[in-house]
């Protein structure tokens, strides 16, 4: 569904909580469904009321929410990555989007590229060097999504199963 649908972008709350869960609910069963391998079905809730609470609380974490008129309609779950001990690598504050989600039924509004937006500014008051964000090979849609926005390649990670 295409077009123009007033929204905000905001910081979530731990009120926020019951909303939070579907939309954590819609990402996990697209990435089981891609990969049974890797993901498996789990008991709810989606994710644990303490852990939100954990990412809401660290100053280095947060969930950035979409809502319009039908609710929260999207998140981000950002959080920084440990500066790595290796010697040899530049010295470097990386911001991860470790889940980006918006509703299915409301894809096609630029909800999406908000929540990258704001993600991005996020990162950026808070220091980071860089922004990145995993794909599955799989998700050739996210993809060119992120590419879009100006993410570049930085490394293939291969997989042989064991």
């Amino acid at each position: 569904m295409s077009g123009t649908v007033s929204f905000r972008v905001r910081p979530a709350s731990m009120g926020d909580y019951d909303a939070l869960c579907p939309l954590f609910d819609e990402l996990d069963e697209f990435h089981r469904r891609a990969r049974p391998e890797m993901f498996q079905p789990f008991a709810p809730p989606a994710r644990a009321r303490e852990q939100v609470a954990r990412w809401l609380a660290d100053a280095g974490s947060t969930v950035l929410v979409a809502e319009n008129g039908a609710g929260l309609v999207g998140l981000a779950l950002l959080l920084t990555r440990p500066a790595s001990p290796f010697a040899g690598a530049v010295p470097r504050k990386v911001i991860e989007i470790d889940n980006l989600v918006v509703r299915a039924d409301q894809r096609g509004r630029r909800i999406g590229r908000r929540l990258l937006s704001e993600s991005v500014a996020w990162a950026r008051q808070r220091g980071a060097t860089h922004v990145e964000v995993t794909v599955h090979d799989f998700n050739q849609e996210a993809e060119r999504f992120y590419r879009a926005f100006g993410f570049a390649r930085s490394m293939n990670r291969l997989m042989l199963a064991a």
